[in-house]
Formats: C-alpha cells, sequence, structure tokens
C-alpha cells in the first residue's frame, strides 16, 4: 500500500505542470551580440534586457563579441543548445548582408537560426567633422568631396554602415577609399579627430557625439525624417537619391528551440515594446519600436535577403 501511494504521488507530480518539469525561465539566459558595449546598438538592447529581467524573473547576461560582421557572435548561437537560454540579437544587415559581404559563413542564418520577434528600427546618418570638412549641408560636401578625388576617406565599421556609405557614394557620384573598424566607437573617433572624412553611423551613438560637439550629422538614409531628429533632413530631401536602409533589430534563438519558448519570450519583448516609456526611450535614441512576431520577423529577414541581393548590385562593395 506504501508503495502505491508513492506511485500515486509520483503520478500526481508528473500531472501538475511546473513540478516535474522546470518552467521556463529557471536560470540566467544568456544574449549575445555581436556589437561592442557602450555603442547605439548596446543602449538599445539593454533597455530591452533590463525589462526582459523583470519580466522573466531571471537575469539576463549580455555577452559582446563584436568582430567580423557580427559573423562570430551569430556563430556561436546558431551552435548553442536549443533550449531557450542562448539568446542572439543583431540588425537585419548582419544576417542578410553577410550573406553576400562575405566568401563564406560558418552558419546559414535561415536553417540556423528561428527569429523570436522585431524589436526597433532605427536610421543611419552621414556623419561628419564640420571643421576638417566646413559643409553645412549635403551638396556641400558632396562638393568639398569631388574637390578631394579619390583621396576622400570614408569608414565601415558595420555591414549597414558601409552599405549605406557605397550607396551614397553610388548616388552622389564620389569615389574614395574605403578604412575599416572594428567598431563605430573607433570610426566615429576618427572622424572627430580629422583622420577620415566621413563614416556612415547609426543614429543613437551620433546624436550623442554630435550632442558633446564633436562631429555633426548632415543627413538620415531613410525615406522620412526621423521622429527623434526631425530638423535633421533625408539625404533624399539633399538630392542623394537610393541610399535608404534602415535597419531594424531582432532577438533570435538557435533553430529546435521550443515553439513555447519561442512564443513566451516574443510577447514578452512585445509587450515591453508596447510600453510608453519603451517608444520614449527610443525616439530619443533615435529609434523607434518595431513589434513583431516570430512569423514576421521570418518573412520580414526574406525579404531583407532580397533586397540585399539588389544593394550589392549597385554599391561598391568589398568581400571579406
Amino acid at each position: 500500500m506504501k508503495k502505491l501511494g508513492t506511485l500515486a504521488l509520483v503520478a500526481a507530480m508528473l500531472a501538475v505542470p511546473g513540478i516535474a518539469k522546470a518552467q521556463y525561465p529557471d536560470r540566467p539566459i544568456k544574449l549575445i551580440t555581436g556589437f561592442p558595449a557602450g555603442g547605439g546598438a548596446d543602449i538599445l538592447y539593454r533597455w530591452y534586457t533590463d525589462k526582459l529581467k523583470d519580466l522573466s524573473g531571471q537575469p539576463i547576461v549580455i555577452d559582446n563579441r563584436p568582430g567580423a560582421g557580427a559573423n562570430i557572435a551569430t556563430d556561436l548561437v546558431a551552435k548553442s543548445k536549443p533550449d531557450g537560454y542562448t539568446l542572439l540579437t543583431g540588425p537585419s544587415s548582419s544576417l542578410a548582408g553577410n550573406i553576400y559581404l562575405y566568401k563564406s559563413l560558418p552558419f546559414d542564418p535561415v536553417k540556423d537560426l528561428v527569429p523570436i520577434s522585431t524589436f526597433a528600427q532605427l536610421g543611419f546618418v552621414l556623419t561628419i567633422n564640420d571643421k576638417k570638412n566646413p559643409a553645412k549641408n549635403v551638396q556641400e560636401f558632396i562638393t568639398l568631396m569631388k574637390a578631394k578625388g579619390n583621396k576622400m576617406t570614408y569608414g565601415i565599421p558595420t555591414t549597414t554602415s558601409q552599405a549605406v556609405a557605397a550607396l551614397f557614394i553610388a548616388s552622389a557620384g564620389l569615389e574614395g577609399t574605403q578604412v575599416a573598424y572594428k567598431t563605430m566607437q573607433a570610426a566615429v573617433s576618427d572622424v572627430a579627430g580629422e583622420q577620415i572624412d566621413f563614416v556612415m553611423s547609426d543614429a543613437p551613438f551620433a546624436l550623442t557625439q554630435e550632442k558633446q560637439g564633436k562631429v555633426k550629422i548632415l543627413g538620415v538614409a531613410t525615406e522620412k525624417r526621423s521622429t527623434a531628429f526631425p530638423d535633421i533632413p533625408t539625404l533624399a530631401e539633399q538630392g542623394v537619391k537610393n541610399t535608404e536602409l534602415p535597419p531594424w533589430w531582432a532577438f533570435y534563438a538557435p533553430a529546435g528551440t521550443p515553439p513555447d519558448i519561442i512564443k513566451k519570450l516574443s510577447d514578452w519583448i512585445n509587450q515591453i515594446s508596447a510600453m510608453p516609456e519603451t517608444r520614449e526611450y527610443l525616439i530619443r535614441q533615435g529609434a523607434e519600436p518595431l513589434p513583431g512576431t516570430p512569423e514576421s520577423t521570418k518573412q520580414k529577414l526574406a525579404d531583407e535577403i532580397e533586397l540585399w541581393k539588389k544593394i550589392i548590385a549597385v554599391g561598391k562593395f568589398e568581400t571579406n
């Protein structure tokens, strides 16, 4: 009788969710990113991880793994255990663009990752030093750069930065030398230090540097002006067409992660995006909330891959 009672107790425990099997998450979650701490990207996802910590009840450990156009970080997540405890955050360009910008990748961004949700979209801005190049607008800057000929230099710290710069140069009829950087901070720092002529920087980081008087923003590479800085015109408004490439950011997990975990994470992220304080924060940083689902994010990535195929055909890119 005692043995039967024990078996009955075990059966009852198994029938109650959360007793035999721990509810997700029951330990810290690691978020891997291919960008360094302190940059524009870091500012955005740390806001979400702080909120996600409160919703999940678990610490979110951020692991910054910059390098190789975020391929190092992506590869780590793609090869991680699909249990919901190792996630990736990154821009659309790191997955879609790198397919074309790298001769080979150690992962397949479509097959090896499962999208969770988009969460933000931001523009890239033409960032200069107006002491080195005293231009009040984009056309004045183009005139100065044409006078330099192929002596013009520009930084390419990220995939999106490289793409927007290539589109800008092609549309403006310029020529110059690419200078590779490991981080956006280093590239913008060299603009401020008059080492290079310009960089297409993510808006959050460039805005911070402009407020400190280090650089000047001349235009934004989006279809319409940013809510965060409505006084700065788009590049198209200033006569430079076909440069619109606003990257969007999303969370991903390794392929094979259980659907119920993906849905729980997606619901939490969208809950954060719906908070008024999140919208206000993102706008202050030059970004805007971009809610989504696993399905919509998957489709956006597919569309972005097709878009990058066209971008590569237009701009001047160096394959790594």
